[in-house]
């Protein structure tokens, strides 16, 4: 069975003004993504992304931290896959609601 929030339509807008995605952005930006998964969770209740958004986020940006701290960290592979990850994670949040129509 599959949940109804994976194949959830865009139901409302993410953001309200300009100054609320360039702070959506920012936040991502600056925490190195480690904030994504919570920001895009909230975004997943607004049914603006589905559910496996923050849940692929978690996986990749937490999953990569704790393996780097397990394994170790000998060529400094944890912190190309957060970069990347949150360069990742930066443009997604940039392009939520560029699709938005009003009365959808």
């Amino acid at each position: 069975m599959s949940s109804s929030h994976i194949n959830a339509p865009i139901q409302a807008r993410k953001y309200a003004n300009t100054q609320h995605k360039v702070i959506w952005v920012i936040v991502v930006v600056l925490s190195a993504g480690l904030l994504a998964p919570p920001l895009f969770f909230i975004a997943a209740k607004k049914r603006v992304v589905s559910m496996a958004v923050p849940v692929v986020y978690a996986a990749i940006i937490y999953g990569s931290a704790v393996l780097g701290s397990v394994l170790g960290n000998p060529k400094n592979w944890m912190g190309g896959v957060l970069a990347i990850s949150m360069i990742i994670a930066a443009v997604h949040a940039a392009i939520l609601d560029t699709d938005w129509k009003p009365g959808r």
